[in-house]
């Protein structure tokens, strides 16, 4: 599941950079991927609800093994650090020379996509590096450059820490430092309502324990129809029924452990060891890939463009592979080293 929603995502932002917006009297072709384009934040959502789902469960486990939070947050923190940082850093490496060297009208706002900033200047400076290292972007500073998508891992940080706060507090019956983390609520409502919309996954870990249904197809159903309505307009609380469906699917999903098809097994692998990379590192390679293919208007939507947005989305899915081998791949190494005893006696040589 997590390979399909990056790909979602990806293939949204390509679509938004490469094609011109929707216009009337625009070819046949193009209207099913204008569709297909819009599941963007839906997708963000399914993945709130997944890692809703496996922190609980890792909450659960850890504790069940003694509650440490260095191992917590060391295994939290390498797994989103040492994917974001490089991909923070090749991301602004690649829009300064969009920007700066290139010129590119992408990169200089002149093909107006409304999800990029016209000016991305401001946006890449040391203050906002420094800002999206500790995961505040969207919250207290621009997201470095163009890469705009890293909110969603921003926001996911502090609900890793949320969760286990909460939930040590209310385990044990005692305050728990960290819980003044929640403060930031105060400064981004939106982070405090993905917080929600992220627990609903935590509630689908908790029920998977019930008795299994007969079908997934009811459940399937009523994910299909949210999203669905999600995508057909901006509905109000939208996001947290979205999850609310997503989560009963999941838990449903969880109850029946149905086999996985054989089929879609090269997907799942792709998922589960590169579909971080390509959502970390995606935008800034394909707004370089848009600003170099297209002029200061975009595409018009026929088949020339299809081939253009495929073909770039092919070619960042690759990029990402090779950058998950480099990154992604090392999580258990880094994990490793920040949870070794420290101070251990060293043997003589």
């Amino acid at each position: 599941m997590r390979a399909i929603l990056a790909i979602t995502v990806a293939f949204s932002h390509g679509w938004g950079l490469i094609v011109a917006d929707h216009r009337p009297g625009d070819a046949l072709v193009g209207r099913p991927f204008f569709f297909l384009a819009g599941f963007a934040h839906p997708a963000v959502m399914l993945f709130f609800v997944l890692s809703g789902f496996w922190i609980a469960k890792s909450v659960a486990s850890l504790n069940a093994r003694g509650w440490s939070w260095r191992v917590f947050l060391s295994d939290r923190w390498s797994r989103l650090a040492i994917v974001v940082y490089p991909a923070l850093l090749i991301g602004g490496l690649i829009d300064a020379a969009g920007l700066w060297w290139l010129r590119t009208p992408t990169h200089l706002g002149q093909t107006d996509v409304w999800f990029l900033p016209s000016d991305l200047s401001p946006a890449l400076t040391m203050k906002a590096l420094a800002g999206n290292f500790v995961f505040l972007q969207h919250i207290a500073f621009h997201p470095l450059g163009s890469n705009g998508p890293l909110w969603s891992v921003a926001f996911e940080f502090w609900f890793y820490i949320w969760f286990a706060a909460l939930w040590l507090a209310i385990r044990r019956r005692r305050f728990e430092p960290l819980l003044l983390t929640l403060a930031l609520g105060f400064v981004s409502p939106m982070l405090a309502y993905g917080f929600l919309c992220w627990l609903t996954g935590v509630a689908a870990y908790h029920l998977r324990t019930r008795s299994s249904p007969r079908s997934l197809v009811p459940f399937g159903f009523i994910l299909g129809i949210a999203l669905i309505w999600a995508r057909m307009g901006d509905w109000f609380g939208e996001d947290l029924i979205l999850a609310s469906a997503a989560a009963l699917f999941v838990a449903a999903l969880a109850m029946r452990d149905p086999r996985f098809p054989a089929i879609l097994a090269p997907i799942a692998r792709f998922g589960a060891s590169s579909s971080f990379s390509l959502y970390a590192i995606h935008f800034p390679i394909m707004t370089l890939a848009a600003g170099l293919i297209v002029g200061p208007a975009r595409l018009a939507p026929g088949m020339a463009a299809i081939g253009v947005v495929i073909a770039v989305l092919a070619g960042t899915i690759a990029v990402a592979h090779v950058f998950s081998r480099l990154t992604e791949a090392r999580t258990a190494v880094l994990r490793r080293w920040l949870t070794a005893p420290r101070g251990a006696a060293q043997p003589a040589e």
